[in-house]
């Protein structure tokens, strides 16, 4: 505080300020004193996530939903299997055991690896009713490599940078900083939200 007093004295002695703003500018410094010694202390709470930042989270954490369905069919296959095994039943019947056992590795690898994809969650109501929800990884590297491979032979795609475009969104869209678009039309009642991360 001394060192705004100081400051404003030097300003009325370099002529910047005369003599009534110097003593305006000395009251109102004064005041702002005394109101910050009479001001109670305020306690900080520790920040709870809104409702968004909740959604978020829990988008963040959407791949285990098919992990564990990949799971259960995995142990399906394998228990079909191994009755198979254990009753000595024709060797034909395998097939019925092979099938979900496949199938549920195949979707227990795409769900790990959609861990580290980014998840494309789209959202659409009207009002209290969900009209539309999906949700499933985007394989954004993909995506952009077909893109190159299909501008050549689709003359709207030529010079277009959407594969530019796509990396470019790969790259910004991460975990730590999901692209989160919530668009809410107040007339018509609608509301979209577009999660990338």
């Amino acid at each position: 505080m001394n060192d705004e007093r100081l400051q404003i004295l030097k300003m009325l002695e370099a002529g910047a300020i005369n003599a009534q703003e110097a003593a305006t500018l000395l009251a109102a410094l004064k005041e702002s004193a005394a109101s910050a010694e009479t001001e109670p202390e305020v306690e900080v709470l520790p920040r709870v996530p809104g409702p968004a930042e909740r959604r978020e989270s829990h988008w963040a954490r959407f791949w285990i939903y098919p992990l564990m369905v990949g799971g259960g069919v995995l142990l399906l296959g394998g228990l079909i299997t191994s009755l198979v095994y254990a009753t000595g039943a024709a060797r034909g019947w395998l097939v019925c055991g092979w099938v979900p056992l496949f199938l549920g590795l195949m979707v227990v690898v795409l769900a790990l690896w959609s861990r580290r994809a980014p998840w494309l969650h789209v959202r659409i109501s009207e009002g209290s009713q969900r009209k539309m929800a999906i949700s499933f990884p985007v394989p954004l590297t993909l995506a952009a490599w077909v893109v190159r491979i299909a501008q050549p032979f689709v003359p709207k795609l030529q010079e277009t940078g959407v594969d530019e475009l796509i990396l470019a969104l790969r790259d910004s869209a991460s975990r730590n900083e999901p692209l989160f678009v919530d668009v809410e039309d107040d007339e018509a009642g609608e509301r979209v939200e577009v999660y990338l991360g």
